[in-house]
């Protein structure tokens, strides 16, 4: 198909990550090579050098993808002079039009031909228009194909784009937004329609929305792209991507791009933890493969709810040196990932998002697809809470009511035949849990759905602790607690409780910005011996908020827990496990807990402009035996 016939669509958009809105029309400068949240038309994959050939495009054809992103690498295309060699791209490119694939052709790296500094990115005028005539010359060859140009891949970080400057500096958008201004004439006029995607950018956290703003001041988006491309690590779930693509969205918005089209060109969830933690999401480690495969799914229906209707799994196969196979939909052999992307191709082929149908409960998701033909289907889950591991997802049962009678069916996500009860009065009862799951409910009829259980686990009372469990007694005076104050201010307070004592933790954040999330810290010596299977901590908060805890073994190795509480100004109780592998640094460096544990610290990160100042309270530290 060429991308010259001219089609528009409709889209759907998340306000604030929570309530889908009614579908409204897309803004007039729709174009053909942006499609309707829906698939298989939204779902994407990355390629790399050895994989991008003609049988593995029709692979991944077969399995339901309708984009393929590759790095156009420039040294690899003109190794003399001006001579723009294609020989290595022409047949796969030929292969990817005849499936109707749309190739999202990544323009990366230096040309020592044209700058030759060795310091990464490109800095020189030379350099520039140098790298403009190499995109020119790609989009020349393919302008008569479908493909959707970016450039460059996370210039915002060190790793790809200059090796001597700071990560989300200003300083690194504006030498990359220099780029794009020399790059969006050269490729315009040889190809008025050429279709280009800026940004790519990593990671959603504060320093990545500065220098988003920062390339939004120098003007990026006045250059001719049509499009802005994130790739939202640094968070452990899909549903969270809610938060970056609502933030960027309102940066678009406020620099005069409202209708600009957003694009996910790169995020996987990884079945290994990695150095970062980039794309690992914890818990049980003999199930990562089967959490993957949730998550592939997830993903792909996060970012449709934001209406961001191009999503590409980050990655292909198991080569890549620096991730190994963390990431891939292939290793050795194809894992459960590659089973989920068949059911996800077979249920849903056809089908665009309609609605998300809310159950009283924020992470539930029940999500409403529909086809020209009128058929209907619920993907269902339910989410862990923000920043938390995958098992956390707490499973309960949801009532689905239908409008007329009919069969209401289900089908998991790997492909097994869910159970759906028969409640009464077209009513059904829906085991939902992470892992989602396709159900089928009859044509034309409104679907609603409440939640049976209660969201979370049933405890007796949130400061219930085991009975078994040792209180460790950090709380009985202030001389125990040493106040650090990072990038903030406050203090360490220990004051009589109702029960027992309290520990109250003061925060004073300056307005002044910083390039990482600011926090204030508290710490304890204690001393942990092996034998036991948890921490447990009591907290309590006036507002929502992510807490820190961490814990030093006898290496000086930090093992660190981020668990956000609801904020209710009632004691909720924290779990930090000791018998999985935890976010860690320093030390003996292997995730590893070495006896015994000889510190905890207590950390509060800002949370959030509006709360610069206030406390958490903390009370009973126990630990519980194995």
């Amino acid at each position: 198909m060429n991308r010259r016939q001219n089609t528009f669509f409709q889209g759907l958009t998340l306000a604030a990550g929570l309530t889908l809105a009614t579908q409204v029309p897309m803004n007039a400068h729709a174009d053909p090579l942006v499609p309707a949240p829906g698939f298989p038309q939204s779902a994407g994959v990355q390629m790399k050098t050895h994989n991008f050939t003609v049988e593995n495009l029709r692979i991944a054809h077969e399995l339901g993808f309708r984009v393929v992103r590759r790095a156009f690498h420039w040294n690899s295309i003109e190794k003399e002079k001006g001579v723009y060699n294609f020989a290595s791209w022409d047949e796969q490119m030929a292969e990817a039009d005849r499936l109707g694939l749309t190739v999202i052709g990544c323009w990366f790296g230096n040309n020592k031909l044209h700058e030759d500094d060795g310091r990464g990115g490109i800095q020189t005028e030379e350099g520039r228009q140098a790298f403009a005539r190499f995109a020119a010359a790609c989009a020349e060859r393919y302008k008569d194909q479908r493909v959707i140009w970016e450039v460059w891949n996370e210039p915002n970080v060190r790793t790809f784009w200059r090796k001597d400057g700071m990560h989300n500096s200003e300083e690194f958008a504006k030498e990359y937004t220099d780029l794009v201004k020399a790059i969006m004439p050269a490729v315009l006029a040889v190809d008025p329609d050429a279709f280009v995607v800026v940004g790519s950018v990593s990671n959603y956290w504060k320093p990545s929305y500065q220098w988003t703003e920062f390339c939004f001041k120098n003007g990026i988006l006045d250059t001719g792209v049509k499009a802005w491309s994130v790739h939202p690590y640094g968070v452990k779930t899909p549903e969270e991507f809610s938060i970056g693509h609502t933030i960027t969205r309102e940066l678009l918005k406020q620099y005069g791009k409202p209708d600009m089209h957003m694009l996910n060109t790169e995020r996987g969830f990884a079945i290994q933890e990695l150095k970062n933690n980039e794309g690992w999401s914890g818990g049980n480690k003999d199930e990562v493969f089967e959490y993957q495969a949730w998550h592939f799914v997830r993903m792909y229906m996060a970012d449709q709810m934001n209406n961001v209707p191009i999503t590409i799994w980050y990655e292909w196969d198991g080569k890549d040196p620096w991730t190994g196979s963390a990431f891939a939909l292939f290793n050795d052999e194809p894992r459960p990932i590659i089973k989920a992307a068949a059911i996800l191709r077979d249920q849903l082929a056809g089908y665009n998002l309609v609605s998300r149908i809310t159950t009283g409960h924020n992470l539930d998701y029940i999500l409403l697809y529909r086809n020209e033909a009128g058929d209907q289907k619920l993907v269902a889950w339910t989410a862990p809470p923000p920043g938390d591991a995958p098992n956390a997802a707490f499973p309960h049962d949801v009532k689905i009511q239908v409008s007329t009678a009919g069969k209401v069916t289900s089908i998991g996500v790997l492909g097994d035949e869910m159970k759906v009860a028969e409640a009464g009065d077209n009513a059904y009862r829906l085991a939902v849990s992470g892992a989602p799951q396709y159900v089928a409910v009859p044509k034309g009829a409104e679907v609603r759905a409440t939640s049976i259980e209660p969201f979370r686990a049933p405890i007796e009372e949130a400061k219930a602790v085991p009975a078994n469990a040792t209180e460790l007694k950090l709380f009985a005076s202030d001389d125990q607690w040493e106040f650090q104050q990072n990038t903030g201010g406050g203090l360490f307070e220990v004051r009589p409780g109702d029960e027992r004592n309290v520990g109250v933790l003061h925060y004073n954040f300056p307005k002044a910005e910083t390039q990482g999330t600011p926090y204030v810290l508290a710490v304890a010596k204690t001393q942990i011996e092996k034998g036991n299977k948890a921490v447990l901590i009591h907290a309590r908060s006036p507002i929502a908020q992510q807490l820190t805890f961490r814990l030093i073994d006898s290496t000086g190795q930090t093992h660190q827990l981020k668990k956000r509480i609801d904020g209710t100004d009632q004691w909720e109780r924290i779990d930090i496990p000791l018998t999985r592998r935890l976010e860690n640094w320093g030390g003996a460096k292997d995730g590893v807990i070495h006896y015994p544990i000889t510190a905890i610290a207590l950390s509060v990160p800002l949370p959030g402009e509006e709360q610069r100042n206030g406390k958490v309270e903390y009370s009973q530290i126990v630990v519980v035996p194995e």
